[in-house]
């Protein structure tokens, strides 16, 4: 973990104090490339800082790149390239840069570069400083909050397999992968151009001195059936690098499926796989039960009582852990001779709550930890809000030095929750020998303050002025169904009753062949496309999709526009 220098920490400070007339300079920091050796953006200073805005590359596919850090402190992301394809960029000019004398035909111009070795979050960053460069020619008066804000009302996924992605207490779609989102700068350009500016945000803070110890070795798989041998009564694991077991899975029956290199034929729904490592690799063995409808995988090595983690299982989408060959064998053994066992993952944590009365609006939140522990790398620290949002603020890692002796971890995951109510913090130790203790933690929420007696996030004023005396709308409410909900149209400053986008088409040549058709869509509908020569004679239905938020497009081919009518309307259910 790396923290600014002094010098550097009052040159951020004053940025953001004093630059721009007191409205802040915009900081925009890559996320880092570490993935592969499970590094972590929330351990950069510089990135984890709540003033900046620290960012997440994908791939064409809009799922996180393979080499961009994770983090709960991950605002937004932006196009980075991978090593199937890189990115498109400009270079220094002539020889001076990667590109000396041109790349053939299409990429003959040494001031631009194309390379499937030129990408990285150093590529992403640059693009949301130049949405942001844009979002301020258009207003200015922009705070650096009211940008954050912005990118993350115009921000989308791409990837809705990222088993990481969810909806927090407010509706905002949330990852450690890529944050937000990719930001539409278009629809960030139209936001910035009306927006007022959010009221000033305040911080509270909550600390807890007690010392707890650290369960070590925490991870378990819990093993009950008929004279269990206690050996495997708790077995230790060790987690992959998805989907975790923070709460307890339910204990279900464990079926050996042996190696799992095919797709397992037999149904596991309601099941747990227990799985031989070797010949394939984990994503894959993972993935084929989670494909039977297992609701998680129990690996077992073949190295005695060695366990290791399973590296390339990101976005596998069930929990998968990993034990011992000794323990395996003796509980494949089990199970041949007694036919049945339930088995459960549970993750033992040392846990601390915060009971908050403060009504605020979340923006970042902030944990501070303390302890003693001589092994970092082995801890596991995460956040659970109110809500139910849970930030995962550090995860099994490298790091062999100790801590975290003083640290705090920002997340952005609970950005227009409400903070009141108990937020709990969780830590583990996931590996073995090493033990340590927490000294101390704080809770730090920075936001804006309102008066919310239903704890909803929604100012009860707010409420009152556009729904009447009524508390009755939650944040994530959408009276209006125009795909805003109530968090939503209370940061933009919106009316929750009138559609945002009126429906209007657009229609505009793409490139020399193709016309783009597009309008203000929603993902629960369909949408019917018609064309026609005549306006005046009934339109021929061309095409369904599938509408999405906040614009649905669709390309057709072309030859003269002005003889050629659409018309889109919504499909009957």
């Amino acid at each position: 973990q790396l923290s600014p220098a002094a010098l550097e920490s009052i040159g951020i400070s004053n940025a953001v104090a004093f630059g721009r007339e007191g409205r802040g300079v915009v900081m925009v920091r890559s996320a880092g490339n570490g993935r592969d050796n499970a590094m972590n953006a929330d351990d950069d200073g510089y990135a984890n800082d709540p003033r900046v805005i620290c960012v997440a590359s994908v791939r064409r596919s809009g799922r996180a790149a393979s080499y961009s850090n994770p983090g709960a402190c991950l605002l937004v992301a932006a196009p980075g390239g991978d090593d199937d394809i890189g990115i498109f960029s400009t270079d220094r000019q002539g020889a001076s840069g990667y590109n000396p004398s041109g790349f053939g035909d299409d990429f003959a111009d040494p001031d631009y570069v194309f390379s499937t070795s030129i990408f990285g979050t150093s590529f992403s960053a640059p693009q949301i400083s130049g949405v942001v460069a844009l979002m301020l020619s258009a207003n200015p008066k922009l705070t650096w909050r009211d940008v954050q804000h912005i990118l993350i009302l115009s921000a989308r996924h791409f990837d809705l397999a990222d088993p990481d992605l969810k909806t927090n207490g407010a509706g905002f779609r949330v990852s450690h992968n890529v944050g937000f989102g990719v930001p539409d700068a278009g629809q960030a350009v139209a936001l910035a151009r009306t927006w007022v500016s959010r009221p000033a945000a305040i911080t509270v803070t909550f600390a807890a001195n007690n010392v707890q110890p650290i369960p070590d070795d925490a991870l378990r798989v819990l093993i009950t059936g008929t004279n269990v041998p206690a050996s495997l009564q708790s077995i230790p694991s060790t987690p992959d690098t998805g989907p975790h077991a923070d709460v307890p899975t339910a204990a279900l029956p464990l079926v050996d499926v042996g190696l799992a290199t095919n797709t397992i034929m037999a149904s596991l729904s309601g099941k747990a796989a227990l799985i031989r490592r070797g010949v394939n690799v984990f994503s894959e063995k993972i993935q084929f039960a989670a494909d039977a409808g297992a609701a998680f995988a129990v690996v077992y090595n073949t190295n005695g009582t060695e366990r290791i983690p399973m590296g390339g299982t990101d976005f596998v989408p069930i929990p998968a852990v990993m034990i011992d060959q000794n323990s395996g064998e003796a509980l494949r053994s089990y199970l041949q001779t007694t036919g049945t066992a339930q088995a459960q993952i549970q993750l033992n944590a040392a846990s601390y709550s915060f009971n908050v009365t403060n009504t605020l609006i979340c923006e970042h939140v902030g944990v501070r930890v303390q302890t003693d522990h001589p092994r970092r790398g082995d801890l596991r620290i995460t956040l659970l809000s109110p809500q139910g949002t849970r930030s995962v603020l550090q995860q099994l890692n490298l790091d062999d030095t100790a801590g975290p002796t003083d640290w705090t971890y920002y997340s952005t995951h609970h950005f227009g929750e409400s903070s009141a109510g108990a937020w709990t913090v969780f830590i583990s130790d996931e590996e073995p020998l090493n033990t340590g203790n927490v000294q101390s933690i704080q809770l730090i929420i920075d936001g804006v303050a309102i008066t919310d007696t239903d704890h909803d996030g929604l100012d009860d004023d707010w409420e009152r002025a556009h729904f009447g005396a009524t508390l009755a709308f939650g944040p994530q409410d959408d009276p209006d169904g125009d795909g805003y909900n109530n968090a939503r149209e209370q940061l933009m400053g919106t009316d929750p009753n009138v559609a945002e986008a009126p429906f209007e088409l657009d229609l505009s040549p793409w490139n020399e062949k193709q016309a783009r058709l597009s309008w203000p869509g929603l993902t629960n509908r369909t949408y019917e496309v018609m064309e026609g020569t005549n306006v005046a004679s009934p339109l021929t239905v061309i095409t369904n999709l599938a509408g999405r938020f906040p614009q649905t497009e669709w390309f057709t081919p072309y030859t003269n526009l002005t003889g050629q009518f659409f018309r889109v309307r919504t499909a009957a259910p």
